[in-house]
């Protein structure tokens, strides 16, 4: 009896070796405009599972900056190609904790979230925020929020959704939407906090 057990074991370890061994390690690579870095390493035995998983990974690590460590994108792999999976930027986000040290109790907090088609037929849910640095009437808060709408959209829209995050944590938004709100109220912060992009099936 013990040693049809012990048998049983050893079949069941065996046939768990064998299944690992036929599994393939997989590096996750960034798209072209994040350079190619190596997001990490997965393991699959099927390589067209991998497909549509997604990743996020800080900008600290991707692109070196630690002034960006609160921001992190959202990769979707998209390609696989021998032992590298491919991926495409389809969001980001700035921690909730960042936003918070920014906000005190002497300023105000303005947020929009807009669907904006781009260029490509793509849709992106974008979230934008300002903070400014004092409190303000609800005339001026509609009134920036209208400017926020505007100068958000008018910027999304000409993107094409490979290029929608890189420009949204590297551009120069923010300092466009600035000029048009100080005309409005004095401005501490100016975020897109969150992106998400979408593509018609």
């Amino acid at each position: 009896m013990a040693d049809e057990k012990k048998g049983r074991q050893q079949k069941s370890k065996k046939r768990s070796v064998d299944k690992w061994k036929k599994k393939t390690w997989f590096s996750i690579i960034a798209p072209a405009e994040f350079e190619r870095k190596i997001l990490g390493e997965t393991v699959s035995e099927k390589p067209e599972t991998l497909e549509g998983r997604t990743i996020s990974a800080s900008l600290r690590d991707i692109a070196n900056q630690i002034k960006k460590q609160h921001i992190s994108i959202k990769f979707k792999i998209k390609e696989i190609k021998g032992d590298k999976a491919y991926t495409e930027a389809i969001g980001h986000e700035i921690k909730g904790s960042y936003l918070k040290r920014m906000s005190r109790r002497r300023s105000s907090k303005i947020e929009r979230v807009q669907v904006i088609r781009l260029k490509d037929g793509a849709n992106a849910r974008i979230k934008s925020v300002v903070i400014t640095a004092r409190k303000t009437t609800a005339k001026r808060k509609t009134a920036i929020g209208k400017i926020l709408n505007e100068e958000v959209r008018r910027f999304i829209s000409r993107l094409s959704s490979e290029k929608l995050v890189y420009e949204i944590v590297f551009g120069n938004v923010e300092s466009r939407i600035f000029k048009e709100v100080k005309k409005v109220a004095p401005v501490k912060k100016i975020e897109i906090v969150k992106s998400s992009i979408s593509r018609s099936k």
